[in-house]
This record gives C-alpha cells, sequence and structure tokens, in this order.
C-alpha cells in the first residue's frame, strides 16, 4: 500500500520562495484527445471519495493556486481528468408541491442535492421542503449516499474540519428540519419535535450514531458532549462500538478496525484550528484611520501569510484523510468517504485572507492523499467540488474597491502581489472583522477521476452528483465496448503456423494450436505430448493432455498488517477459495475475486514460523 507522506504543516512547501517570471506564452499544444478517451471508465466503482471545499468557487480556487503554486503553477485538484461546473440553486419555503428557486442557499440545503438527489430549503438537511423553516417536512424519498453504500456493506466515513455535526458533514448521516440542531440540548430548544423523546430521530450527533458509519473524524466535541438525559451523546456512541478519541496521537495509534468496532475522532471543542494565521481585509476608512494596523489587517506588496497556526494535537485534514483510507480499505465491498475542507467558506465569511488561503491548500493537499490512493486503487472515484460559491474577488493589484468594501494584499509565491476585495457585508471596525460575507449563486467547479467520471463534465446540476456517488448502469463505450475479447487472435489459418503456439510447452496455450488441422505436422505440439500423429486433423483437440495445466498459478501474498494478508492468485479462477494454514490448521480463509485478488483477515495476529496458502484443496505454497 502507498503511504503519502504528510507534512507537519504547509510551512515546508509554501516557506521557501523567489521572484519567478512567467512565459509570454506557455500554452502546450498537444492533442489531449486520446489521452482523455483513455480514462473514460463506465464500470462501477469499488470505493468513492467525494471532497468537498466549502465556499470553494472558482475565485477562491484561483487565489489558492496563485499564492502557493504561482501564476504557471497548478494544485492536485487540477489533476483531475474530468472538469464541470455545478448549479447549486435550492428552494424556498413554500405550500408546495412545486417551490420557487432560492439561487443563493446555504450549506444545507446543497450538501442535501448531491447526499440525496433532491432540492430542499435553507437550513435543511436531507429533509424535503415545507412551508416554513419551524414547520419539518418530510424524510421520505431523502436517502443518502453513505446511508445507501452502508446498505450495501461498504464501510463508511465522515470527515471534516469544522464540528462533525455541521451541515455538509451531517447532510449524509442525518435528516432534519434546522442545522442548528446539532446536539440533544439543541434540539429540545430549535425542533422540539424531532427529538428522540418527541418519537424523532434525535439531534444530529445522535443521529450520526444512530447511522453506524464506520468512523467521524472533526471537531464539534461540546456537540457530543451534550446530555441525552442518560447520560451524554460521547456515552451513547461508545456504547454502540466506537472508540473515541480526541487527539493526533490517540487517531495515529488506531492500526486498524476489529469486527464491530468504529471511530469516534472529536478534535476540537467547535470548528478546528484554521491552517495560517488571520490576515484580515479591511476598508480604505479603516486603514486611514489605523495607519500602522498590526500583522492581520490590510496586509501589503510583500506580506506573507502567517503558517503553523493549527496546534500540533489537532490532525491536519490530510492526516485525517489518510487515516480514514487505510482504515477503510479493509472492508472486501468497498468504501464511501465523504472529507470536508470547512474552513475556506468560513474564513471568506470572515474576509480573511491568509485563513482562506490556508484552508484551500490543505484542503488540496488532502486531495492529494486521495489522488495517492486511486493512483493504486484505479477501482475508485475521486470527486471533488463545492457547495456553494463565496464573496471574496481577485482585482487589479493597483486598484481600489468601491468605497466601503474591502480588500487586502499579499505576496505570492511568484514575488507578485495580489489584492483581494470583499464586498457583501461591513468588516467594521474592531481588531477582528464584523460582518459576514455572504454566499454567492455563482456556478462552483466539478472535477471526477476514476470509473464513471466521465459524467462530470459540462454544465451539471448539483443534485446529479448523487447518481455518479452511488452508481450507474454502466454503459457500453463506442467501437465494442468489451476490449477484452481478442477475437480474431485465433485465426489458426495457416499451416504450420501451430507449431509456434506451444514451443516451451506453455501449458493450456498449445490446445488450440491443432485446429490448423491436417497441413501442418502438429504431431509434436511444444512438449506436450504427440497430437496425433499428424494427419488426425480434427484430434487435435486432445492435445489436452497438455499435461499439468499448468501449476495452478502462483499466489503472492503481501501481509498489509499484524490480521491482515492480502494475496494475488495469477490463473485462479473468480470464486475460487483460497485458505491460510498453520500446522495444517486453517487460520483464515476467502474467496478470490474477479481481479483475482483475495484479503484474508485473521483473529489473532501472524506469530512467527512457516504457513502455507491452499487454492480450492490443489495447490500449496509455502509463505516465511
Amino acid at each position: 500500500m502507498k503511504i503519502r507522506m504528510l507534512t507537519a504543516g504547509l510551512a515546508a512547501c509554501l516557506a521557501v520562495f523567489a521572484v519567478a517570471a512567467v512565459a509570454i506564452g506557455a500554452g502546450n499544444n498537444d492533442d489531449k484527445s486520446a489521452t482523455l478517451a483513455g480514462k473514460i471508465d463506465p464500470s462501477k466503482p469499488k470505493n468513492v471519495i467525494l471532497m468537498i471545499g466549502d465556499g470553494m468557487g472558482d475565485a477562491e480556487v484561483t487565489l489558492g493556486r496563485y499564492y502557493g503554486k504561482g501564476a504557471a503553477g497548478r494544485l492536485n485538484m487540477d489533476d483531475l481528468a474530468f472538469r464541470g461546473s455545478s448549479l447549486h440553486y435550492v428552494l424556498k419555503p413554500g405550500p408546495g408541491p412545486s417551490y420557487l428557486p432560492n439561487y443563493a442557499g446555504d450549506s444545507a440545503p446543497t450538501a442535501t442535492a448531491w447526499s440525496t438527489g433532491k432540492r430542499t430549503q435553507d437550513e435543511r438537511l436531507s429533509q424535503g421542503p415545507s412551508s416554513a423553516n419551524n414547520v419539518p417536512g418530510s424524510n421520505a424519498g431523502y436517502r443518502t449516499y453513505l446511508e445507501i453504500a452502508h446498505e450495501k456493506g461498504k464501510a463508511t466515513g465522515d470527515v471534516s474540519t469544522a464540528e462533525i455535526t455541521d451541515a455538509t458533514p451531517a447532510a449524509p448521516s442525518s435528516h432534519i428540519s434546522l442545522r442548528g440542531c446539532h446536539g440533544p440540548v439543541d434540539a429540545a430548544t430549535l425542533c422540539p419535535t424531532e427529538t428522540k423523546s418527541a418519537g424523532g430521530l434525535g439531534s444530529i450527533a445522535e443521529q450520526q450514531v444512530d447511522e453506524q458509519f464506520d468512523l467521524y473524524l472533526g471537531g464539534g466535541r461540546s456537540r457530543y458532549l451534550q446530555s441525552t438525559g442518560s447520560g451524554t451523546v460521547v456515552d451513547y456512541a461508545q456504547s454502540k462500538g466506537y472508540s473515541y478519541v480526541q487527539n493526533a496521537s490517540e487517531l495515529a495509534a488506531i492500526d486498524e478496525l476489529t469486527p464491530g468496532q468504529k471511530v469516534l475522532g472529536l478534535f476540537s471543542t467547535g470548528n478546528m484550528t484554521q491552517e495560517f494565521a488571520p490576515l484580515y481585509a479591511r476598508t480604505d476608512s479603516y486603514l486611514t484611520a489605523n495607519p500602522d494596523p498590526a500583522d492581520n489587517n490590510g496586509g501589503s506588496a510583500s506580506y506573507r501569510c502567517k503558517e503553523g497556526n493549527r496546534p500540533a494535537g489537532e490532525p491536519s485534514l490530510a492526516a485525517m484523510t489518510q487515516k480514514a483510507i487505510d482504515l477503510l480499505e479493509e472492508d472486501d465491498d468497498g468504501f464511501a468517504l465523504q472529507v470536508e475542507g470547512a474552513s475556506i467558506d468560513k474564513r471568506d465569511h470572515a474576509a480573511d485572507i491568509c485563513g482562506q488561503i490556508g484552508e484551500t491548500l490543505a484542503f488540496d493537499e488532502a486531495i492529494g492523499v486521495a489522488l495517492d490512493y486511486q493512483r493504486d486503487h484505479p477501482d475508485t472515484l475521486v470527486i471533488v467540488t463545492a457547495d456553494h460559491s463565496h464573496s471574496s474577488q481577485i482585482i487589479n493589484a493597483e486598484s481600489k474597491p468601491a468605497t466601503g468594501a474591502s480588500y487586502g494584499t499579499v505576496q505570492t509565491i511568484d514575488g507578485a502581489p495580489i489584492r483581494v476585495s470583499y464586498g457583501t457585508a461591513d468588516t467594521g471596525t474592531g481588531a477582528a472583522t464584523g460582518g459576514s460575507q455572504a454566499h454567492t449563486g455563482a456556478e462552483v467547479p466539478v472535477w471526477a477521476s476514476g470509473p464513471q467520471a466521465a459524467n462530470i463534465q459540462g454544465t451539471i446540476d448539483q443534485t446529479d452528483i448523487f447518481g455518479v456517488l452511488i452508481g450507474k448502469t454502466p454503459s457500453t463505450l463506442p467501437g465494442g465496448g468489451a476490449p477484452g475479447a481478442p477475437g480474431p487472435a485465433g485465426t489458426p489459418g495457416a499451416p504450420g503456423a501451430p507449431g509456434v503456439q506451444g514451443p516451451g510447452g506453455t501449458p493450456g496455450v498449445q490446445g488450440p494450436a491443432g485446429s490448423s488441422g491436417p497441413q501442418g505436422t502438429p504431431g509434436t505440439n511444444g512438449s506436450n505430448g504427440t497430437n496425433g500423429a499428424n494427419g488426425a486433423a480434427g484430434a487435435q483437440g486432445a492435445a489436452g493432455p497438455a499435461g499439468p495445466q499448468g501449476p495452478a498459478g502462483t499466489v503472492t501474498c503481501v501481509v498489509k498488517k499484524a490480521k491482515s494478508v492480502v494475496c494475488t492468485v495469477q490463473g485462479g479462477a473468480t470464486g475460487s477459495r483460497l485458505r491460510l494454514l498453520q500446522k495444517g490448521h486453517t487460520v483464515a480463509q476467502g474467496l478470490v475475486d474477479k481481479k483475482s485478488h483475495v484479503t484474508l483477515r485473521l483473529q489473532q495476529p501472524l506469530s512467527g514460523g512457516s504457513y502455507s496458502v491452499v487454492v480450492d484443496q490443489r495447490s500449496q505454497i509455502k509463505l516465511g
């Protein structure tokens, strides 16, 4: 298994830079049609990783790319093969059954769109619309993609740098009318008819435990420490099989999930700490009144963001993503994982230029983890997108926005200044900005790579992503579809050619060799025995005593962990049973899948000594 080496922070990547010149013309004239066509795979994915950059519109992506990679640089997300744009409008409350559109919604209904394939109104999580926000809708028909994956036996995970009960991670893991009903105390006030005591599903935190997904990693400890009336939600989770961890070292100590074990990792009281220290955009009037502002106000053409803001006890988003994949990939049925870089949005709301940039680059590093895994596991689909767009805008570094709008300036890795403006809320006169910059309704980017990724292209609806996440019925590619059927390869016409078919006795191949019949001298078809005295044209089918039909293939086994062994059976038929023996006793067994792989799970860790592998009672291979 390829393990991505994660940096302790982004400082190692960004701390050293030099003024960089860019080419006048830097285009690539190579035609990519064949390359792109080769990446189209209509098969259903075994694993799905959905990466969400909250509030990450094109402006936010571009700002992160220019700052951290330069004008000619590229992010990990730029490596995905297919790219489109997603329309994310939501619904206004109303009597139904039809509803007016709301073109700039919040994270709850937008996350509901990809989670369920259906729209709803602001504040609502995987629940239908209604006449008002304080009137619950119906949960019917709003089954989520993670629920569907869990029902299919796949491992499931939900990761975020926000509170794990926040809107984006809550959408695939709960059904409730108001996103603010994080814990049981919150729900008692805001969603009284949906609490467990009222016969409902309960708060978001309680529902997440009841969903029984394999892992939740993020912030929001205070929500899980709320009382259920008979303890806290953490107590409730532990009673349901969850191992509770609170810092990076405790998470790192979990090497695998034993049968029935799940993980609840809550690494901060609220949202997790941002990667870069704040640098707030400010109005001209503020900067005039504060001619020598502190480092966190306004910036300058030479200002570089202050990195290393996240405490060591909180794992990075890349580290949480790596751990989630490591734990979930052990499931033979595959896994579905959602990962959110939440504070791109939260720092955009605060007009915090550096905070926003740091979260975008940290999210991109987590995307790199997912893509590293996909390179070794091509049956994995990776989708990257955002829930909605946001308000930051890159403007000319020599210009200023309209009076009342805020702006700030930093120096990119190219050594050039970049200026960012925010104009949807008053930033105030305090040390930290006031107000909250607004979401915007512009379409958001969506990238994809892997099986069925070609469905992510052009302008799509945000609800379309749901169908790709659960897997569509595979289509047939033009040109015959079944690329493996070699067909004409067997034209046995040319007399005498059969002899080529088996020199050296490649068992099994020489069988058809005699089919060219009477004209050759197939009598000695390789070293596999006489093929019927030279003239029995059709008898050569018996060339079949092709003898030992090969030594039952080769089995290669790799010990992945103390209690996990992955074997590859060359020449083994799908469905063959493979057993791992020690001193004649079976210690693990499994069936060979269609890719000739089988994962063996042991009840006890491997000890020293010799082991044997038996495939369908036919062959044995010693393991040291």
